[in-house]
């Protein structure tokens, strides 16, 4: 079975990525902190045996992206009215060229391991849909082997039920399911600080950056905010 992954992302553009964490950080520190979730969330896709596609926004945003996904098999905008439509449509595009598994995950989740990738593989084998669900009640990754209109007509996002709502879609579609192994992302300060604490002394990307905030690292700014946080 052709395996492939999207990575579903905002371009690392300072204003314009991880604004729920100003004004605990700065616009540039929450671009770099972006940046470091993707360079982490590379090294992880390189580890697993599947294709590669970035479906990103805001239109122009591929220049700050292709670096950080060499290995990318092409990037394209995302394409649509809402959250849902915009995943609906990146996974229908790629399940387009043939692939029998496909999975698409968010971009802030440094935390994102290989096994988890895999996982969600391995219950597309025994079922058309796959999600991984958050601790705020949505999904980090979406799984399909075939197009699911189902799973994204008129779903609401930003709310405390967005997978039990996704499961429900799926109950009514009669889909099979199987699902994926839960992820912590990232969105608020509070999600920072447990990151600070979950990542402290391991060797990535989000944990030097992580690290060179709270040091001070020439960013005063962002260092307090982090301790701030992670003193609470």
């Amino acid at each position: 079975m052709r395996r492939v992954i999207i990575c579903f992302t905002r371009a690392p553009i300072p204003g314009q990525t991880k604004t729920r964490l100003m004004p605990r950080l700065t616009g540039e520190q929450c671009a770099g902190l972006h940046r470091a979730f993707l360079r982490d969330l590379s090294r992880a896709f390189a580890q697993v045996d599947a294709d590669l596609y970035i479906a990103y926004t805001p239109e122009g945003g591929e220049a700050a992206l292709r670096e950080l996904f060499p290995a990318a098999r092409a990037l394209f905008p995302q394409r649509g009215e809402d959250l849902g439509s915009r995943m609906e449509g990146a996974l229908d595009r790629v399940l387009a060229l043939g692939y029998g598994a496909c999975v698409l995950v968010g971009a802030d989740l440094p935390l994102l391991s290989p096994g988890h990738l895999e996982a969600a593989f391995a219950a597309l084998e025994r079922a058309e849909v796959t999600l991984g669900p958050t601790p705020d009640g949505g999904y980090y990754l979406v799984g399909l082997r075939r197009p699911c209109p189902s799973l994204f007509a008129g779903q609401v996002y930003g709310v405390g039920t967005v997978y039990e709502q996704a499961l429900s879609a799926l109950r009514r579609a009669g889909a099979s399911f199987a699902p994926s192994p839960p992820c912590a992302d990232v969105d608020t300060p509070e999600d920072l600080a447990a990151l600070w604490w979950a990542l402290r002394g391991r060797d990535t990307a989000t944990a030097r950056f992580l690290e060179k905030l709270v040091q001070g690292g020439g960013a005063p700014r962002g260092s307090d905010a982090v301790s701030e946080v992670c003193d609470q």
